[in-house]
């Protein structure tokens, strides 16, 4: 039963005491509401018409900001259960007196008035304290499954307040009616102290004490003026009143017109106040959840404007009764359900000091008020300028059209709301100190060069080295003249450099002493000038550096001439550059370990540049040997070689950990030539899954669409059920729409990784609870054991697939609010948590919202769940479900947990899994270590269920 009530109202085990003392007390509020309001308007009808409504609607705006202020003052200085209680008593008192008074005709115009007062004031202010006494019982997730739900309470009385009046308006008299709904406050006083003192108290009591800030002491008034959400909220109250004001009196008029009779006037109203909450507890009970879950709170709010609307045009169209009648309808029934709930969800992004404060505040005085200001309105309209009852209603769409403005315009501030209590999760901005100073540099470019060689930065003058090539070249040639002396090796290559792009310019006598500079990489950069000349003489300058003895000089030398031979075919004809490199590479043998040593990286990054195959086998060799240090150099040569002949031992590396980031970064300089022959190694089954799971990292730096395509395909088409692949893949992409966020990721394919993210994770979930309730059953020490081994390792998958979950939604949506929303749900903060979850919630669409939210409520079910609760479900049942789900484990690829489903089934001793262990055993495409195990797991059985039976 318990199932059906939960699948149904969506109520959880542990909520149904605060929800049945929360739907009583409203049921009484609501039910004392609806004896005395019918009532109080037919005597005040009879006693003034309905001329006197709007002049009541002033009244009662006046009266409640007293009651207001004074609301608000006594908050100052009492706990809100004692200004509660107060004020329950002194409106049970202002009955008693009314009822008294009644017997005697001469007071009945002043009871008249006196009762329609109090109807005002206390239909705002119960239901106010009510809301905000639910608001400390409830958290938000909790109400927003549960408010419809405790709604539903007051729809019911007022259901039941509306016949009573109607059935003993006739026999009893108004007078013993307001009587019973005084003898009724009573109950409501006792429900009010139990309900405190069982819920509120103890949820409070756990909540973290913190001083109250003199921001928070403002005044009420103060507090909605500093804040935009709270006067887009106090505005939206503001026109739903104001309209409701108008229907009522359209409602109202005409009534009164068709009915002259008291009596008759207090059974058509009863009747149709009790009709138009039959209407509302109908959409309170079926729709209101589903509807807010929908379309979110701001959604919501859209259906009662946009009724009164529609009631407005056909009140135009086709006036009459019938017409208020259904505008009124859709107000009493819409307002009491569903925009009732949704309008309290709106505070619950509030902090509750602001909202004690504020919310009685709001539904008191701002409510009021507003009818005030209806008052006015109609005062205006109908005596000033003769608008009949029919002709308001082109006000009230006017009124409605603003209404729908600013529900629209809440959304946003909503969602900021829950933004703000996560601003302090998100991730911080990094700042560039270069970037801040890079209009100083750019302003004094020759200033920094003229003076670089005595005072300037290495990184200024790097930095501006790097884009003098937007000044002349004369106005430049003095300072970079000096500067190939600036004791700084990375400012003379950098020189070197920037010359060597300057044919025009002749340092050639300057560079010519660098060649055998103390750092490899000026001397790389003066022998690249040297060769790049075609000056007359130039070759019989560098060919004597070509002989040296001295590894590094000639090294360097033969490398600078390998590299301009790449890019000049006259040069490699010249300078017969393969047969020089052919001869190095051959004297390698005939060399002593410390020369062959010292020649190894220049002959590796010779050959990386040269075009010709000699290279690529002296690469492909020095990849394979023995030492590590060797093979590093050879992955950066085979890196610059970009040769499609090289991925493939290059990726026979990248397995291992040591040469794993060098192996990364050669293949990275790849591109569009390593994307290009991958799809068919995979497919052809070149690659391990070793290897498979290394791509990610390295297609992760690459800006290509074809990077993006292949770590989309990677878990949804070549390896789906790998883990590793797809958790790698998904950080792949993250990184790409971090590092490049104008390379486009298709949405659909994202979408679909991440349903079937989603689905796995439902699985480990309900595995997870499964395995949580059988704690409570188990038959030996090894059963639980194995049983909380399993356990540990679904938390680690969850884990991972819920950090993967986050991922994919990062990429459907701003990263600035996934990222927060992440670490929330992480917090081990309770109500940080819940914030994260509604911010979520209010940030999906219908679609991801439908898919997700089930799915992270259930996370947080779980969260809470120890293993130690009361289980409903008998172990019979359990138990079935376990054999399901351990078949499904093992029929999983995931290995650690096919084991320890394996181990489990063994110290569970259950002939059931007999044929599951053998099918198991004799599958032929499983790894050695699940074969092994899989044996190992039935023979173990086998023995158990011998021991058992003997």
């Amino acid at each position: 039963m318990q199932k059906i009530l939960t699948h149904i109202f969506r109520a959880r085990p542990g909520e149904w005491g605060a929800i049945l003392f929360l739907q009583a007390l409203i049921f009484l509020i609501i039910a004392v509401l609806l004896i005395v309001k019918p009532t109080a308007s037919a005597l005040f009808l009879s006693e003034y018409t309905a001329a006197g409504l709007p002049y009541m609607f002033i009244l009662t705006g006046l009266v409640a900001a007293v009651v207001a202020t004074g609301y608000s003052y006594a908050l100052r200085y009492y706990s809100l259960l004692r200004v509660m209680v107060a004020s329950l008593v002194l409106c049970q008192l202002v009955l008693i007196i009314c009822v008294y008074l009644m017997q005697y005709p001469v007071f009945r115009p002043g009871v008249a008035i006196t009762l329609y007062l109090w109807v005002g004031i206390f239909g705002v202010l119960a239901a106010s304290q009510f809301w905000t006494m639910a608001n400390f019982v409830f958290d938000v997730r909790q109400a927003k499954r549960l408010f419809g739900l405790v709604g539903a309470g007051a729809i019911a009385g007022g259901i039941t307040g509306g016949y009573l009046t109607t059935l003993l308006a006739r026999p009893i008299g108004a007078r013993y009616l307001v009587l019973l709904a005084a003898l009724l406050l009573i109950l409501c006083l006792v429900l009010t102290i139990v309900i405190w003192q069982r819920f509120v108290k103890v949820r409070r009591s756990k909540l973290s004490r913190r001083k109250t800030t003199a921001e928070e002491k403002a005044a009420p008034h103060k507090l909605i003026f500093q804040s935009r959400y709270l006067m887009l909220l106090c505005g939206i109250v503001a026109m739903s009143v104001i309209v409701a004001k108008m229907v009522d009196y359209q409602f109202s008029a005409l009534a009164s017109q068709r009915f002259g009779d008291e009596d008759r006037l207090a059974a058509f109203f009863g009747f149709w106040y009790s009709g138009f909450n039959i209407i509302a507890l109908v959409i309170q009970l079926t729709l209101t959840h589903r509807v807010v879950n929908l379309v979110g709170v701001s959604g919501a709010l859209l259906f009662l404007p946009g009724g009164l609307g529609l009631g407005a045009l056909v009140m135009l169209f086709v006036p009459g009764l019938g017409a208020a009648t259904f505008s009124r309808a859709v107000d009493g029934s819409l307002k009491q359900s569903l925009s009732r709930a949704s309008a309290e969800m709106l505070f619950l992004p509030i902090d509750e000091e602001t909202k004690k404060r504020v919310k009685t505040y709001i539904d008191v005085f701002v409510d009021t008020v507003a009818g005030g200001i209806g008052g006015l309105s109609l005062i205006f309209l109908t005596k000033a300028l003769g608008v009949s009852a029919t002709m308001i209603s082109w006000f009230v769409l006017i009124i409605v059209i603003i209404w729908l403005v600013l529900v629209l315009l809440i959304r946003e501030e909503y969602m900021d709301a829950f933004r703000e209590q996560l601003a302090h999760l998100q991730p911080k901005k990094e700042r560039s100190r270069m970037r801040s100073r890079h209009r100083k540099i750019m302003a004094s470019f020759l200033k920094v060069l003229e003076e670089g060689k005595l005072s300037a930065h290495e990184k200024e003058l790097l930095y501006v080295l790097d884009r003098s090539d937007a000044l002349p070249e004369k106005a430049i040639e003095a300072p970079i003249r000096q500067l190939l002396q600036h004791p700084s090796a990375n400012i003379r290559t950098r020189v070197i450099r920037n010359l060597y792009l300057q044919p025009h310019t002749d340092f050639l006598s300057e560079i010519l002493w660098l060649t055998e500079d103390e750092d490899p990489s000026v001397r790389a950069a003066a022998f690249e000038y040297l060769f790049s000349r075609t000056d007359p003489g130039v070759a019989a300058l560098g060919a004597p550096f070509l002989m040296m003895p001295d590894p590094h000089i000639a090294g360097s030398a033969l490398v600078a001439l390998v590299t301009e031979a790449a890019i000049n075919p006259k040069i490699f004809e010249d300078w017969q550059v393969e047969q020089k490199l052919r001869e190095k590479i051959n004297q390698l043998d005939e060399m002593d370990p410390p020369e062959r040593e010292q020649w190894y990286p220049y002959l590796l990054r010779a050959s990386s540049w040269s075009k010709f195959e000699l290279g690529r086998n002296f690469i492909e060799r020095s990849l394979e040997h023995e030492d590590p240090d060797l093979v590093r150099m050879a992955i950066v040569a085979a890196g610059e070689a970009n040769h499609e002949d090289l991925i493939p031992p290059l990726l026979h590396l990248i397995v291992r950990p040591k040469l794993r980031k060098n192996v990364i970064g050669a293949l990275e300089q790849y591109g569009a030539g390593f994307t290009g022959v991958l799809p068919d190694m995979i497919r052809s089954g070149k690659l391990s899954i070793e290897q498979i799971r290394r791509l990610p990292s390295i297609l992760c730096r690459m800006d290509s669409r074809a990077a993006v395509e292949l770590l989309l395909d990677l878990p949804r088409r070549y390896v789906p059920l790998d883990i590793e692949t797809r958790w790698e893949s998904i950080r792949g992409l993250n990184i790409i729409q971090r590092d490049f966020p104008n390379r486009n990721i298709p949405n659909w394919k994202v979408q679909y990784l991440l349903t079937t993210e989603v689905r796995r994770y439902d699985r480990l979930q309900q595995a997870l609870s499964l395995h949580l309730d059988l704690l409570s059953f188990g038959h030996s020490e090894a059963e639980i054991g194995s049983r909380r081994g399993m356990i540990n390792l679904l938390n680690q998958r969850l884990s991972g697939g819920f950090d993967r979950i986050m991922r994919l939604l990062g990429m459907l949506y701003p990263p600035i609010d996934i990222i927060p929303v992440q670490r929330a749900l992480q917090d081990e903060t309770r109500k940080i948590q819940l914030n994260g979850l509604e911010f979520l919630d209010n940030l999906l669409n219908i679609n991801h919202k439908r898919l997700l939210m089930p799915t992270l409520e259930m996370r947080q079910q779980l969260a809470l769940k120890t293993g130690n609760e009361v289980v409903a479900t008998d172990e019979r049942t359990l138990r079935k479900e376990e054999f399901r789900v351990l078949r499904q484990s093992l029929q999983g690829n995931d290995e650690r947990i096919i084991l320890a489903s394996l181990h489990l089934i063994v110290q569970l001793a259950d002939t059931n899994y007999l044929p599951l262990l053998r099918a198991k055993s004799q599958e032929s495409k499983l790894s050695p270590r699940i074969t092994s195990a899989s044996r190992e797991s039935l023979i173990k059985l086998r023995e158990a269920l011998l021991m058992r039976q003997h």
